[in-house]
């Protein structure tokens, strides 16, 4: 507001010399303080930065998983053979399937029987994946642990050209179970607890 051209500025007005004759105190005009929900923000982003690390959390955080090996030429040499063999009578019975994990580290296979047992290496909350630890029981799919050596793949069928995972009760999977047993392969559909995507060429 402007002041009036016959006042100067800082000069007491009409109603504090009314307050003063009146032995009152006159009044004074407050600024309004930050606005009320800033500081709500402020305090909780305070309290966010003091609240305890959850230990657990953060080893599942940093507990990445490893890559998952689709290179056919970390198979064993008569495996692969054999499975891509498999792969392409499938392809010719228009029943595609893709190579999606064949070799795997002991870090990967670790990871893997993490799932579902929150106190095993990489353990964590989830579905169990494998009964293999990796190191006690090793998975055909880490060979003697060097690629090259792999004897088991994980194969999903496609569609346009696109990987896509079908229910078991899909008979895309028992097409796929008896293509590679035709070809001297185990396949996992077959077993008691059923491994469908698994087939493996045991040693020997």
């Amino acid at each position: 507001m402007a002041t009036p051209k016959n006042r100067k500025r800082g000069a007491p007005t009409k109603s504090t010399k009314r307050a003063n004759a009146a032995g009152k105190k006159p009044r004074i005009k407050r600024t309004k303080s930050a606005k009320p929900g800033r500081d709500r923000r402020a305090r909780r982003g305070a309290r966010a930065r003091t609240r305890l690390i959850d230990a657990r959390l953060k080893t599942l955080a940093i507990a990445a998983e490893p890559p998952i090996d689709a290179n056919p030429n970390h198979l064993d040499a008569d495996f692969r053979t054999d499975l891509i063999a498999a792969l392409a009578d499938l392809g010719v019975a228009s029943k595609p399937f893709k190579l999606v994990e064949g070799f795997r580290t002991v870090e990967r296979q670790q990871w893997l029987y993490g799932s579902g047992r929150p106190n095993a290496p990489y353990g964590r909350p989830g579905p169990i994946l494998t009964n293999a630890d990796g190191v006690n029981d090793k998975s055909l799919h880490q060979g003697d642990g060097t690629p090259g050596t792999g004897r088991a793949a994980d194969c999903y069928p496609m569609k346009n050209g696109t990987v896509y995972i079908p229910p078991a009760s899909d008979p895309i999977w028992k097409a796929y179970a008896d293509i590679v047993r035709e070809h001297g392969l185990v396949a996992g559909y077959y077993w008691p607890m059923k491994d469908s995507p698994h087939c493996e060429k045991p040693a020997g």
